[in-house]
């Protein structure tokens, strides 16, 4: 571990998040982001479960690109020296914020969505810019020192279709003097736990801005409310918690097809059961 990655993560221990980290280059991103726009294309010409599913959360089955990304070994270093040697790659997710979008996340955490037990200190996601990130194109914004009070309740502030479209809101109170914008350049990443406050704002820029997350997890983590799969990318998996992915063969084949169908399906039926349980109203432990 180098004396940056030390001091990157004695920040992500201590405030939740840390950023930025260095981790492709700028035109590496570049060339991920072409292949992006490509699977984007591809997807809506497919259409069914993979047009529908495109974005979250197993694209990694089916596009080389996010194959690539998620076996890449700057990545993995960076997981392991979070989360240690033995690696599951649960989920993967495009964010979009299109220039000028009025669109916005409210405050939340990760965690309340996902139905974990035993996540805490275990799990990290990684945000990789695939863009440049700022206030002005609607960035990630993080809360300090909320990951360590657990789960909290989150619910709707409001009504009507704005409401719906910001999400759920954490009842905290996030102090805005204090919040972090999350700035990076293309190829950089941020890192932050699940139980990380964080928000994203509109944007008024003339660009997209574009994000990779990868949900990495150590395979101890256990799904509540049914079965799950995810990806083993490193090391080995000792508790048997999580149906193993087949890695991308042929990109787009009917193999990879069925393969991001399932595991798509898999992960929407569980989630479906998390919300219905009531795992997701603060009361789940981890």
């Amino acid at each position: 571990m180098t004396g940056s990655h030390r001091e990157e993560l004695s920040r992500l221990h201590a405030e939740g998040f840390c950023f930025p980290v260095d981790l492709l280059g700028r035109e590496e991103a570049a060339e991920i982001l072409a292949d992006v726009r490509r699977y984007e294309e591809i997807a809506t010409r497919v259409g069914g479960v993979l047009g529908h599913h495109w974005t979250y959360p197993k694209s990694h089955l089916v596009a080389g690109w996010a194959d690539r990304l998620v076996h890449d070994g700057r990545v993995l270093t960076v997981a392991e020296n979070i989360l240690g040697p033995d690696l599951l790659v649960w989920a993967t997710n495009l964010f979009f914020r299109k220039a000028g979008s009025p669109g916005e996340l409210a405050w939340h955490q990760d965690a309340p969505y996902f139905g974990w037990e035993g996540f805490q200190g275990k799990a990290v996601r990684m945000w990789i810019a695939l863009t440049d990130t700022d206030r002005d194109n609607g960035t990630m914004r993080y809360a300090p020192g909320t990951h360590d009070g657990g789960i909290m309740p989150h619910r709707y502030r409001g009504s009507g279709v704005s409401a719906l479209l910001r999400g759920e809101e954490v009842e905290f109170d996030v102090d805005d003097e204090t919040a972090v914008d999350v700035t990076l350049t293309a190829g950089q990443c941020s890192l932050h736990f699940p139980t990380t406050i964080h928000s994203s704002g509109p944007s008024v820029s003339l660009t997209d801005r574009v994000c990779f997350a990868i949900d990495f997890i150590h395979p101890g983590v256990r799904p509540l409310a049914g079965p799950d799969s995810a990806l083993l990318v490193r090391g080995a998996d000792g508790f048997g918690h999580y149906d193993l992915e087949p890695r991308l063969g042929e990109e787009f084949g009917s193999a990879a097809i069925k393969a991001f169908s399932r595991a798509t399906k898999i992960r929407h039926d569980r989630l479906m059961n998390v919300m219905r349980a009531g795992h997701m109203t603060g009361t789940a432990t981890g």
